[in-house]
């Protein structure tokens, strides 16, 4: 029986530097939509929200293993949001083990969809100046090639994909594909895609954008040049950030954590995780796979200062090899993959590469006006105790959070600023 490849590109793209005077919108779709969400956090299926965070955490510990050293990054919602839409449409075994390692759990097809609706609409409109978050999907159809209705309209109406037909033996068609790409995320990703199989039957392309603002914003003037300790006696030059005020902060056992919000309500904030100097970064990132909420619980609000060091990241991978150690294996099987909820069967289908693409931006740009206002509402809960004094000078976790659902938009490992 023949095969026919189904390919997955995802993209992410984070601009975590207070950029919001960017004059374009991400997309051209989003100016036109309303403001405000159709649901609220109530809406939220929180345990869907855990499921994408855990799964993404995981991710990130298996390819941390596979490149020792070198950074990773990657949005748990794109991979989670991208592989859920594909898994609505396996059967059999092959949907059995992406439920389980997505943990989907016993959820029907539409609930799935339903769950991703309000968690896509949601975190797409944070309601605030200062910070700007988009989720943009879509799906991309060898023309001629049938697929079923309810998979198309799931994918359309509660993953939000944009659908196209495509004859993918057509140059054109991968210029299209990497310009939506590039569109989706504000220019962050020129390329998401180097080529595109002619007998192909599907691609997705799922793109997350964030871009946040400082609640308190770090002073250019106050950034120095320091040092990054890459290694045991291995350092890089490094700008070096610094602020000082009110935050929620955690000296745990074998690391510390700080938690610097984005937007004038804190609608979004990156949570930076600094091990000690005898405990390595993996192990830190085994933690948060085995408990994600690592990332994501409160902290006790504190005086003290934070350094931390600007950055510039590029990251891609193909997960491919990374997803069968999370136990999706006959899904990317030419010989026993079972797409047959998606399209009539022969040809069958099966998952062939999934690329992702990460940006990480990081720079002293914020909001003036709301650092005042963040401090004075946080300084008659500070604690009493001694000042902390946080400088990230070393290998660190850090992820970018949704306040209101808990939902992990990106996670990185930064071993070197290079």
């Amino acid at each position: 029986m023949r095969k026919t490849a189904l390919g997955i590109g995802l993209a992410a793209v984070l601009a975590c530097s207070g950029c919001g005077n960017r004059d374009e919108g991400a997309s051209p779709e989003v100016k036109s939509e309303r403001k405000a969400s159709a649901y609220t956090a109530q809406d939220v299926d929180p345990a869907l929200v855990q499921a994408s965070n855990g799964f993404g955490l995981s991710l990130m510990e298996k390819l941390m293993a596979d490149t020792p050293g070198e950074n990773v990054l990657l949005s748990p919602l794109s991979l989670s949001s991208a592989l859920s839409l594909v898994a609505t449409g396996g059967e059999g075994k092959t949907e059995e083990e992406m439920r389980g390692a997505l943990g989907l759990g016993e959820r029907t097809k539409d609930e799935i969809g339903a769950g991703y609706r309000v968690l896509v609409d949601l975190l797409s409109h944070p309601g605030e100046d200062g910070v700007e978050m988009n989720v943009f999907s879509s799906l991309w159809l060898k023309e001629g090639k049938p697929f079923h209705d309810t998979f198309v309209n799931r994918s359309r109406n509660d993953f939000r994909a944009e659908v196209s037909r495509v004859n993918f033996a057509e140059p054109q068609t991968l210029e299209t594909m990497n310009e939506w790409a590039k569109e989706a995320t504000a220019g962050r990703i020129e390329r998401l895609l180097e080529g595109v199989e002619a007998d192909a039957a599907m691609y997705v392309l799922n793109a997350v954008y964030f871009n946040g603002a400082w609640t308190k914003p770090f002073s250019a003037e106050k950034t120095t040049d320091g040092q990054f300790h890459i290694s045991d006696g291995e350092t890089v030059p490094a700008k070096m950030m610094a602020n000082g005020g009110y935050y929620p902060y955690a000296q745990k056992e074998e690391y510390e954590a700080i938690r610097l919000p984005y937007g004038k309500r804190e609608s979004a904030y990156m949570t930076i995780l600094l091990p000690d100097k005898d405990v390595s970064l993996s192990k830190v990132a085994a933690m948060l796979a085995a408990d994600p909420d690592l990332l994501t619980e409160e902290y006790e609000v504190r005086k003290g200062s934070i350094e931390i060091p600007k950055l510039r990241l590029e990251y891609s991978t193909n997960a491919t090899d990374a997803l069968r150690q999370a136990g999706i294996i006959e899904a990317l099987e030419p010989t026993r993959a079972d797409f047959s909820a998606m399209a009539p069967e022969p040809p069958n289908l099966f998952i062939s590469k999934v690329a992702h693409r990460a940006t990480l931006s990081v720079d002293e740009q914020g909001t003036e006006a709301a650092a005042a206002t963040v401090i004075e509402m946080m300084a008659g809960a500070a604690p009493a105790d001694e000042p902390f004094q946080m400088k990230v000078d070393r290998p660190f976790i850090a992820a970018i959070v949704d306040r209101a659902t808990g939902c992990i938009l990106f996670a990185g490992a930064v071993s070197d600023l290079g």
